[in-house]
């Protein structure tokens, strides 16, 4: 029997070159797998930042959105005054409105009743509506109270029907709670100026959400987005708990299949280098034969290799160099032009170029062809199969070795439609801004913090006559009325606290280049940190033919309001000063006919005299101011107080001997001060005759009426030691119409309500003191 042996040698040759092969492929398909695993890591976290930034600016957005409706509900907490009154809330409602479009409504609720609101037509089911007594409301309405800041509630539907938030800022009127300013923005607002519209394109959806503070159960408020598995969500801090933003990726697989065919590429390569090194080590001499043979080849196979990848994301075409006809084509670069392969291939590249391009593209190809240039780049346009217009970015490389003849090239094809749309789109938009602003009436103005103009719109010259302007040289206030200099300052040092917004409505005088004052409304803003913009941006619009109308409306009122206090008055003096004089009369009759002595009598029938020449004086006085007040024009004239004084005390001469009364004067015969001669008795008639009526009965009433000046004004002090008044009860109705104190049955509470009428009509003031049981003290400011 033969026993056949075999070669040891050539037994290890074809073990080892096996293994070797083996032990290659895996260790650079491990390699390649690992490359691939954190390339996958890497497009996670990339769409991962992604996402976070697009919340990050939807997060920005809202906050901001937040800021401006506290500023709109502080604006119209400021217009309460100490009463819990807001003056023309339709008006001041409207402008807050107006200059924030952030916000959908407004609302007053005092004690928690919501009473006003603006726009009333879409809102007024809300009215007398108490959220203070509604469990689903009265929480949060409490919370915003403790806190003393606002509070942002909702989303939830509203009493008038709508999904909207709801940011209530608790008023407090002397640490007194006064209710709520409320502002109300509707969820589709909130959402549009989020920007989770504009952001979430094809590739991204969002979701909005909130705990519910009553269930305790989050609740989702946009429609559509349910699986929130491999969502990415960040908080937004609010006063009342966080709001939560969902972004979900459309494609939670993209990653994944964009990088499939790369690892069926490194499978494919891993077998082909264990196959290279299994035929290199068993084969080495046909290897290097071959090798040898197709040396000229490889450069060749290698380019083509990657003209064959078909799952190349950007559009692939292999072009025969001669005559300009497609060879082979990628599947992207069909989709891009929307012929099948079949219909490519054969095609000059000349018949879907956009004409216009043609000329260019050809005329690199002739460079390219005779080894003038190794590559080109071009843009250029091509038509579809269905017409359509395309902008691409062609990248053209050559096949052949430098220097060979020319064989094909390939061609490289992003679509770059979106940048160029947009660009285009961007293009536009500026020209139109730059319309608006040069053709404009409203100057806009860039100025850094130098003073130095950087920009001035072409409304500069049209408006105030200035070609250019520059505040570096005489500064800012040089061209504003000195009145304005302080409250611009200020307005400018809270712009340095306040980078980026708007500060509106700054109403001023400015000089124009013809040294003509006009008014402007100015909105400042600071931009100093804003690339390409390192400056304030100022907004002047011309209003005085505005602003004017509305000084005349303000005199106009006034001097209506003016005619009718002092027809008041008149009416007032008449009744009041009448009764007197006929008091007095009635007390010298009765004394009359209560005398026996015949001397006595005559002297009555003296005094009687007296006070009926006093009242002959006022009709003629009160005359006077009839006619006076028809020319809607008070008479002034200078008047000896002290004259004035004597008379007063003369015709109440019998009322104060009745009282047992001391009066002591020390006023100036200097005093002499601008004023009605009707105003003035009245005055000293309603003073004294209070200090007498009400004198305190355990006691002799003494008066004391001195006059002074003070910080260069007449100062008249009329004071009493009498029953006094509680001014912690009755000092903010003191000189109330029918406001009465002392309970006695003759008083009418219309003395002092017509004593500081007169007085304010002379541009004086009245001030008091007084303390129960002690006496009270009357301080006339004359002008």
């Amino acid at each position: 029997m033969t026993e056949q042996t075999k070669d040891p040698a050539s037994s290890g040759i074809i073990r080892k070159p096996m293994l070797f092969a083996v032990l290659s492929s895996m260790l650079l398909m491990l390699a390649g797998l690992f490359i691939l695993w954190q390339r996958y890591q890497i497009l996670l976290d990339d769409r991962k930042s992604s996402m976070s930034a697009m919340i990050e600016v939807v997060e920005q957005n809202i906050d901001q959105s937040l800021k401006y409706s506290y500023s709109a509900a502080l604006s119209l907490a400021l217009q309460i005054d100490n009463d819990g009154q807001i003056e023309n809330f339709e008006e001041v409602a409207a402008r807050i409105i107006d200059n924030n479009t952030n916000i959908d409504a407004i609302q007053t609720v005092p004690k928690g009743v919501i009473t006003k609101v603006y726009p009333y037509e879409e809102n007024k089911e809300a009215i007398n509506y108490n959220i203070l007594k509604d469990p689903a409301r009265r929480d949060e309405a409490l919370e915003a109270i403790a806190r003393k800041r606002m509070f942002f509630a909702g989303p939830f539907e509203l009493k008038q029907g709508g999904l909207a938030i709801v940011g209530r800022l608790p008023v407090f009127i002397k640490d007194d709670f006064w209710g709520f300013v409320a502002v109300l923005i509707k969820f589709d607002n909130l959402i549009a100026q989020s920007g989770i519209s504009e952001l979430s394109g094809k590739d991204y959806s969002f979701q909005f959400s909130k705990v519910n503070p009553v269930s305790g159960e989050e609740d989702f408020f946009l429609d559509g987005i349910t699986k929130l598995e491999d969502s990415y969500s960040e908080d937004i801090e609010v006063s009342d708990g966080n709001w939560k933003i969902y972004i979900i990726p459309q494609d939670i697989w993209g990653p994944f299949y964009e990088l499939i065919p790369v690892a069926f590429l490194i499978l494919l390569v891993g077998g082909a280098l264990g196959w290279i090194v299994y035929h290199a080590l068993k084969e080495p001499v046909i290897l290097e034969n071959r090798v040898r043979m197709q040396a000229g080849e490889l450069a060749d196979s290698e380019h083509r290799f990657r003209t064959i990848f078909n799952q190349a994301a950007i559009g692939m075409a292999r072009v025969d160099s001669r005559t300009g006809k497609v060879l082979e084509t990628n599947k992207r670069f069909q989709e891009l032009i929307g012929y099948s392969e079949e219909e490519l291939t054969g095609k000059k590249h000349t018949d879907f170029s956009h004409p216009e391009d043609i000329d260019s593209n050809v005329k690199l190809m002739q460079k390219l062809r005779n080894n003038e240039i190794r590559e080109y780049h071009l843009s250029k346009r091509l038509i579809r199969k269905n017409g359509k217009v395309i902008w691409i970015n062609l990248n053209v490389s050559p096949l052949w070795a430098e220097g060979e003849e020319a064989t094909s090239h390939i061609a490289l094809v992003e679509d770059i439609s979106s940048r160029v749309e947009a660009k285009q789109l961007l293009k536009d938009n500026e020209n139109r801004f730059r319309s608006l602003v040069e053709n404009s009436n409203e100057i806009i103005l860039i100025v850094d913090d130098q003073n130095s103009v950087k920009y001035a719109s072409p409304s500069l010259g049209k408006v105030t006559n200035y070609q250019k302007i520059d505040f570096s040289v005489n500064g800012v206030l040089h061209y504003v009325h000195p009145d304005y200099h302080d409250m611009l300052r200020e307005k400018i040092e809270y712009a340095y606290t306040k980078p980026g917004i708007p500060i509106p409505d700054i109403i001023l005088k400015v000089i124009d280049a013809d040294n003509q004052w006009f008014w402007v409304n100015l909105t400042l803003t600071n931009m100093l940190d804003a690339d390409n913009i390192n400056g304030f941006v100022i907004n002047l619009r011309n209003i005085t033919e505005k602003r004017e109308a509305e000084l005349n409306l303000v005199k106009s009122y006034e001097l209506v309001m003016e005619q009718n206090k002092r027809l008041l008055n008149f009416a007032y003096i008449v009744s009041h000063n009448l009764r007197s004089h006929a008091s007095n009369m009635e007390a010298i009759l009765d004394l009359y006919d209560s005398e026996d002595s015949e001397e006595e009598k005559n002297n009555f029938i003296g005094l009687l005299k007296k006070v009926s020449k006093n009242l002959d004086q006022s009709l003629r006085d009160l005359n006077e101011v009839v006619s006076i007040n028809t020319n809607m024009d008070l008479k002034v004239e200078p008047i000896s107080v002290n004259s004035v004084l004597g008379q007063t005390l003369e015709m109440l001469s019998l009322q104060i001997n009745a009282r047992n009364a001391e009066v002591i004067t020390e006023v100036p015969d200097g005093m002499i001060v601008h004023f009605n001669s009707a105003y003035i008795e009245s005055v000293l008639l309603n003073f004294i005759t209070n200090a007498l009526r009400y004198s305190h009965e355990e006691r002799d009433s003494v008066i004391w009426i001195k006059g002074y000046k003070e910080e260069n004004h007449w100062v008249l002090e009329i004071k009493d030691n009498g029953i006094g008044i509680d001014l912690k009860r009755h000092g903010d109705k003191l000189f109330g119409l029918y406001k009465t104190f002392s309970g006695r049955k003759d008083a009418r509470g219309v003395g002092l309500f017509i004593t500081k009428n007169q007085i304010n009509a002379m541009g004086g003031d009245v001030e008091v003191e007084s303390e129960v049981g002690i006496g009270t003290t009357f301080k006339v400011i004359f002008k």
